[in-house]
């Protein structure tokens, strides 16, 4: 630096006889002042959006340039220092730490390039933006159609009920009075009715008794499937010590031994379960009423997402490869004269377990028995 600021004239009794160009020394002390405010004003700005941008990817990056910068900047201020005043061991020490700290920076460099080449350009999210855009407009496009969709079907839903309970009115009416005609015909005739008449007539009863079976049935299905879930917890072992209690006091069934698991409780409609309970419950003590020693059986079992309850028989059983009728309404396994029923009861707890978003299956082999398994989804407040 000093041999264009210096000219060599000669020696002196110290070695060199210099000449002063001050051209050249201003040249330099104002380059370098120049240079260094760029730098420290670079340096502060880089900072200042670092303390702005706190979500900066790759901050420590942009710290690092910073301070690279700075040291640059320091490094021109020692070259500044030097030329009035010449002291190598500040400016030597200066170039060392900026050295340094430029290697480091380098060598952290080459590694980020391609986290950087994998950054989506801005004409790419661009075009993710408007894709995106779009997305949202068909989603609520999507959400509407659902929205006028779930209106019609809760209005259809609304007539088909007002459809039921009018045909079930409408079917009762006549069918009380064929049951009620039939009856009488048959308690005050009936000796001088023939075999072949009274036979007849105890059809006629039987098939009326039946239908309002039926029509009752589908009154439950129906109610099954309206009005809004009221859920709360509700306490399963005490619906079905209710249920058992109310199916000893009727004295259909043989006695049977009963095993229900206390504290069970599950997040549901109070009143759904209940009809769950009484028509898993009934069927339990139906299809079990053969076996040598009927055994019902209520427990559960709960895990972070749901809660699960079984009722399981020693009962009559079925062929699991007819599993999948267990549910579709009129659909049963076993003839009516073994055991009597419509075919309904399983449907409506299969509509009550789906409407509460939960699912139900069953277990069982013929002669040994059936195990009901229904799961709800566990209360979003837990």
């Amino acid at each position: 630096m000093l041999g264009d600021l210096l000219d060599l004239n000669g020696l002196t009794p110290h070695g060199f006889c210099l000449s002063w160009r001050p051209e050249l020394f201003w040249s330099m002390a104002v380059s370098d002042g120049v240079i260094a405010a760029s730098y420290i004003s670079i340096s502060v700005a880089i900072a200042v959006y670092i303390v702005k941008r706190r979500d900066i990817y790759l901050r420590w990056v942009a710290m690092a340039f910073a301070l690279f910068i700075l040291l640059c900047a320091a490094s021109h201020l020692s070259d500044l220092w030097t030329l009035w005043s010449p002291d190598y061991g500040i400016q030597a020490m200066v170039k060392a730490i900026t050295a340094l700290v430029s290697l480091l920076t380098a060598i952290a460099l080459w590694p980020l390039i391609p986290h950087a080449l994998s950054l989506p350009s801005a004409a790419q999210l661009a075009t993710a933006n408007t894709a995106l855009g779009l997305e949202i407009v068909e989603r609520r496009a999507a959400e509407a159609s659902l929205r006028e969709t779930e209106l019609e079907l809760r209005a259809a839903n609304a007539e088909l009920d007002s459809f039921a309970y009018a045909v079930s009115h409408d079917l009762r009416a006549p069918l009380r009075a064929m049951i009620g005609f039939s009856t009488a015909l048959d308690e005050d005739h009936h000796e001088t009715l023939d075999k072949e008449a009274q036979h007849y007539l105890a059809q006629i009863i039987r098939g009326g008794k039946h239908m309002g079976d039926l029509i009752d049935g589908l009154l439950h299905l129906s109610r099954a499937t309206r009005g809004e879930l009221q859920r709360t917890n509700v306490d399963v072992s005490a619906l079905a010590a209710s249920v058992r209690d109310m199916i000893k006091a009727a004295g259909t069934y043989p006695t049977a031994t009963w095993n229900i698991e206390p504290g069970l409780t599950i997040w549901g409609d109070a009143r759904l379960i209940e009809l769950v309970m009484q028509n898993l419950l009934e069927n339990a003590a139906k299809y079990s009423a053969k076996a040598a020693d009927p055994t019902i059986r209520v427990y559960g079992q709960r895990d972070e997402d749901a809660t699960t309850i079984c009722v399981s028989d020693n009962g009559a059983g079925f062929d699991m490869a007819h599993a999948d009728k267990l549910f579709a309404p009129f659909q049963r396994l076993h003839r009516q004269d073994e055991f009597p029923g419509i075919g309904i009861g399983l449907s409506t707890v299969g509509r009550i377990i789906q409407r509460h978003g939960g699912t139900i299956s069953a277990e069982a082999s013929i002669g040994t028995g059936a195990t009901f398994m229904f799961s709800l989804p566990q209360s979003k407040m837990r």
